[in-house]
């Protein structure tokens, strides 16, 4: 899976808000407002990826979280972006 969109994300106010830019922008309307952990998954969905390679990146990242915690942060984070139809 992986993005449909190209956005680009910046820190605003202290969360991180991905747009969605070029022609790109008409077709997604908005932005998508992230804590660093969404954003981190994000960025891996830039290329196509899996959850098993996303939990496993994110296990070398985060200390002292078990694999189903992940496995379950990122799963409901891709049904949040599924629902806002952004991941093919």
């Amino acid at each position: 899976m992986k993005l449909k969109y190209n956005f680009v994300m910046n820190k605003v106010a202290d969360k991180n808000v991905a747009v969605a830019v070029g022609a790109d922008s008409e077709k997604f309307n908005g932005f998508i407002k992230m804590n660093d952990t969404g954003a981190y998954i994000f960025n891996m969905l830039k290329k196509d990826v899996t959850e098993d390679e996303i939990v496993a990146s994110l296990e070398k990242e985060y200390e002292g979280v078990t694999k189903q915690e992940l496995l379950n942060t990122v799963k409901e984070f891709i049904v949040r972006l599924k629902e806002s139809d952004v991941i093919e």
